[in-house]
């Protein structure tokens, strides 16, 4: 007999779509402006569309939070077919956008948003997650309690290459900006405590950066969980995200590695030619 629960993620989960169809997650399109344009992401708005905008206009696209209507448009759907349904959503240190879907589901028996506590593939790691306790025959509440338990043990970073989107978003100031393009340097970020802050400066050739970077992560001496490793990237040309992926895997023996590109809504925030590390670890 089917197990009737849905596994969903906003968006910004940044999975490939060889992975929403492998674990049959449902993706919930977020909202993302081009000036006075409104779309949806992934729907009618690519990360190439976000870069032109930028590079054409100088302004950067923006994102919003959706409406408790449009959460509550989506639950119907599934909870009129006898479906309960677990949502994990970014860091609600990061946006309204979970105490949204909590309000919407409300209204709802059977549905459970679930703080991912991160962002980008660190959400969609624990989307895979619940679709893989869904496929043991596990009841939505159950998934919905061991996600929230497992959120704090996803790791995230990512190494940008330029400053110019979080700049212009004011996520750095122009000095630091202007600072970091002088001397080259490229910053990794990491969620910690459901927050992103600044893990290391690295400076060099992005190449260079990014095969470093790969050795700092996945020999910090944490237990890593060696069942999947996701390689988040915002138009890392072939070759180079070929070189770390095969790096990464002398590093770790992982059963699986997975490539991803950051959607709009993230995509946004940190510009092209960004590199993230995406795993869980164990207690």
């Amino acid at each position: 007999m089917e197990n009737k629960v849905i596994i969903a993620a906003d968006s910004t989960c940044d999975l490939s779509p060889e992975l929403i169809e492998k674990y049959n997650i449902e993706i919930i399109p977020l909202p993302v402006n081009l000036g006075d344009k409104p779309c949806l992401d992934g729907v009618d708005v690519t990360v190439d569309d976000v870069f032109n905008y930028f590079d054409t206009t100088g302004e950067l696209a923006t994102t919003s939070a959706p409406t408790v209507g449009y959460y509550e448009d989506f639950y119907k759907k599934w909870t009129d077919e006898g479906y309960t349904v677990v949502h994990t959503s970014i860091s609600l240190k990061f946006t309204v956008t979970h105490n949204i879907a909590q309000q919407a589901a409300a209204k709802f028996p059977g549905v459970y948003p679930i703080d991912s506590r991160s962002i980008s593939s660190g959400m969609g790691l624990l989307a895979i997650h619940g679709a893989m306790l869904r496929d043991q025959g596990l009841e939505g509440w159950q998934i919905a309690e061991k996600l929230r338990d497992e959120a704090d043990n996803i790791r995230v970073s990512f190494v940008l290459d330029t400053l110019k989107y979080m700049r212009k978003g004011g996520r750095c100031s122009g000095i630091a900006a202007f600072g970091a393009n002088m001397l080259n340097l490229k910053p990794c970020l990491e969620t910690k405590d459901a927050a992103l802050v600044v893990k290391k400066k690295y400076r060099g050739k992005i190449e260079n950066v990014f095969m470093q970077y790969a050795e700092d992560m996945l020999t910090s001496g944490e237990n890593i969980d060696k069942s999947i490793l996701l390689l988040t990237h915002s138009g890392i040309d072939k070759k180079t995200l070929k070189a770390v992926r095969k790096r990464c895997a002398e590093l770790v023996d992982f059963d699986e590695i997975y490539e991803c590109n950051t959607g709009c809504s993230v995509s946004v925030h940190c510009g092209p030619n960004t590199l993230g590390l995406i795993y869980a670890i164990k207690d």
